[in-house]
């Protein structure tokens, strides 16, 4: 027998030792710790191969005590890159295995998760999960530590219940400001329908001529023609003109308006400068892209 069986010391098979050690530590996170909200991500349309979504939703929240490992500062820092000033704010939780399975369901978090710290109303990403941290206490593992970064928003949706968090949708989201004509039909316009864009006038025979879908951020009735600021666009926006008509409706068909022909891709964002034509055109003048090889002087 290689270990002696006299003086051996059944530390790492002893379960009442290793229950004792795990619910200290979920008493510890409880008194030291933060009220923390957990945010999982929901992938709208998953690629098997790289795991990932070009597309998320965040629809539901679980609260749970976390510590802060981070204590002094948050680390990552603030860098100045070509892209403009980047923050990278970046910090450490720790949370207990037993409390997480118990509050969210789930066996463990997931990197892309996110995580609300109210104490200062930053959202934080899971960047990666570290599973072994403290190494095997008594023989079992008790917690996890996630290492999180500041959340880059790119267009995903949320929809928790948190007025604090859903609110990045109308501060963050690209919006489209639509110019709005005579209206039709009953009710008005409110902020969070959704409206659907027409090609044609058969706005109220279902869904035929249908080509977008989005959802009103907000209305300023004292411009003329009124301005729709409107988000979460699916399908394809058209650009009228008074030759060819668009419109707008609500999802329920009762009330629709004719969109306003002086709804430019200026106005709505969409710059003509923005297609490099300028950069194209300086291009054509150093590079001869007549030749194989334009860096050739020969």
């Amino acid at each position: 027998m290689a270990l002696n069986p006299y003086i051996r010391l059944h530390n790492h098979t002893y379960k009442p030792e290793q229950n004792l050690v795990e619910d200290l530590t979920v008493e510890a996170i409880k008194i030291h710790g933060l009220e923390m909200y957990y945010i999982p991500r929901d992938l709208v349309v998953r690629d098997d191969l790289f795991g990932e979504s070009r597309y998320s939703r965040f629809n539901s929240f679980s609260m749970i005590e976390m510590y802060m490992d981070t204590t002094q500062a948050f680390e990552g820092g603030d860098t100045f890159t070509k892209f403009g000033f980047e923050v990278r704010d970046s910090v450490k939780f720790t949370v207990s295995k037993k409390r997480f399975m118990r509050e969210t369901g789930k066996k463990r978090p997931l990197e892309g998760d996110l995580l609300f710290l109210p104490l200062n109303r930053g959202l934080f990403e899971i960047k990666f999960v570290e599973h072994e941290n403290p190494f095997y206490q008594l023989g079992k593992l008790f917690s996890y530590q996630l290492t999180c970064e500041l959340f880059q928003y790119s267009e995903e949706e949320f929809n928790t219940g948190i007025e604090e968090i859903d609110v990045i949708n109308e501060e963050t989201g690209y919006k489209l400001d639509i110019g709005l004509e005579a209206t039709y039909g009953t009710g008005s316009f409110r902020k969070g329908d959704f409206v659907y864009q027409f090609q044609d006038g058969s706005v109220t025979g279902g869904t035929s001529g249908e080509t977008a879908r989005a959802k009103i951020q907000s209305i300023d009735s004292r411009l003329s023609p009124k301005v729709l600021s409107i988000a979460d666009v699916s399908g394809k926006w058209l650009f009228g003109s008074s030759e060819t008509p668009l419109y707008l409706t609500k999802s329920d068909n009762s009330i629709y308006a004719k969109i306003s022909s002086s709804t430019s891709r200026e106005r709505l964002g969409i710059l003509d400068i923005a297609n490099n034509s300028q950069i194209e055109s300086e291009a054509n003048t150093i590079l001869n892209f007549d030749e194989t090889n334009p860096f050739d002087d020969m």
